[in-house]
């Protein structure tokens, strides 16, 4: 049994001193679309997301997610523009496992598994607005190059939420650091 525990500290330790922390930073412009009473409603809110992860290992990693919205999506009703309808996008946090593997020195190709919550707000002028949060599992697949052993561009594409008939997904262009 000490064999097995002594064993087991000194994997955690290699791992561990192989570990890295690193962030990153991007502009997403997120696809929020609902259908409700046969009305298919649609809006593009422009965020910047930020990301801190954790690689343990170097084919695997966690993230922690916050998204933040930069602009406001103008809504569409059925493919129609609504004149002084906007959808903006609060705050968004999640919390991913991000296997990854590397193709070359420069490339590596990613995967996100997780949960998002997301809050978003729906204003029109003169009627006031509302305010909806909702959690669900959240996905994505990316690629990521690096420029120098510190610092990358990435791009991905993410599910972030998809429940009872909302979904909400996008495209991201980001820089990332190594710390």
């Amino acid at each position: 049994m000490r064999k097995i525990l002594l064993a087991s500290v000194m994997a955690f330790v290699a791992t561990s001193a192989q570990a890295q922390l690193y962030g990153e930073v991007g502009y997403a412009v997120i696809n929020v679309k609902q259908n409700v009473n046969g009305n298919e409603f649609k809006g593009k809110p422009n965020a910047i997301r930020g990301i801190l992860g954790f690689e343990f290992h170097r084919n695997l990693a966690i993230e922690g997610m916050a998204a933040f919205g930069v602009r406001d999506g103008d809504l569409k009703v059925n493919g129609q523009s609504i004149t002084g309808v906007k959808l903006e996008l609060d705050n968004a946090f999640g919390l991913y496992v991000k296997p990854k593997a590397r193709l070359n020195d420069s490339l590596e190709v990613f995967a996100r598994a997780g949960a998002m919550r997301m809050a978003g707000t729906g204003s029109a002028a003169g009627f006031g607005s509302i305010r909806e949060s909702e959690t669900s599992l959240s996905w994505g697949a990316g690629l990521s190059y690096s420029i120098t052993q510190a610092v990358g561009l990435n791009v991905d594409y993410m599910q972030y939420l998809n429940k009872d008939g909302f979904t909400a997904k996008g495209l991201t262009v980001g820089v990332g650091m190594r710390f």
